[in-house]
């Protein structure tokens, strides 16, 4: 059963990760994780077989992922090296200015039959409604739609989109904070984040003894290769 949708009105609940391999379908290969932050990703799906490299600005080194610290602006790795390149919640965290390189980029490094792979998360959900006064990404995730969109235009590719609902739990409000507070890629303070509205609209989201905040994500799959299997 799957749990991703095309139709964004009819997304369902699932965790990120259980999204993301649903979404690659399977198919292995060298993969490319731009924007790795601290490797959680890269090396989760190092154990489910994929033979991952990350690149972040401020990545350090690790494993079973290969780490390496770079900009996607500028990726110094060789052309047609990778099967996949994953760009999972971070196309929007690239400045602004970047964005269309760093796409140029990653379809450097793809190889023939390569598969970009962009998730997103949109302004839609609790999640907006509680973040929004202290840490409103709209403008920059609309500047992170608008370079796939240029990417499509650029040359002939297909793309498959679907959507799904990523949610997460907390036990009170001071659980909310320290979470975001460990965000070190953000740039807000704890007193922006304890203003009175957001806790107001934190308080809306409690459903018994927890509090659910939910948003929506797109994922886009996009390819060169017009002969590429369905």
């Amino acid at each position: 059963m799957s749990f991703l949708s095309a139709d964004p009105t009819k997304a369902s609940v699932i965790k990120p990760i259980d999204a993301l391999l649903e979404f690659l379908d399977g198919r292995r290969g060298k993969l490319l994780d731009v924007g790795c932050g601290e490797g959680v990703l890269s090396d989760t799906l190092s154990q489910h077989g994929y033979a991952v490299t990350g690149i972040d600005p401020l990545v350090e080194s690790g494993s079973p992922a290969w780490r390496v610290r770079a900009s996607a602006g500028a990726i110094p790795l060789a052309s047609n090296s990778f099967d996949i390149a994953v760009f999972h919640w971070s196309l929007h965290h690239v400045p602004e200015d970047l964005m269309t390189s760093a796409l140029a980029e990653v379809q450097r490094v793809l190889n023939e039959n390569g598969r970009l792979f962009v998730i997103e998360p949109e302004p839609v959900g609790s999640w907006q409604e509680v973040s929004h006064p202290f840490h409103d990404e709209t403008a920059v995730q609309a500047k992170a739609a608008q370079a796939v969109e240029e990417l499509m235009k650029a040359g002939p590719c297909q793309r498959r989109r679907q959507y799904y609902l990523s949610e997460d739990f907390y036990d009170n409000f001071d659980g909310f904070v320290e979470s975001m507070m460990s965000h070190a890629y953000n740039r807000y303070t704890e007193d922006q984040i304890r203003q009175q509205s957001v806790r107001e609209s934190f308080e809306s989201c409690r459903e018994g003894d927890t509090y659910r905040l939910r948003h929506r994500i797109r994922m886009e799959e996009i390819c060169w290769n017009a002969n590429r299997e369905a």
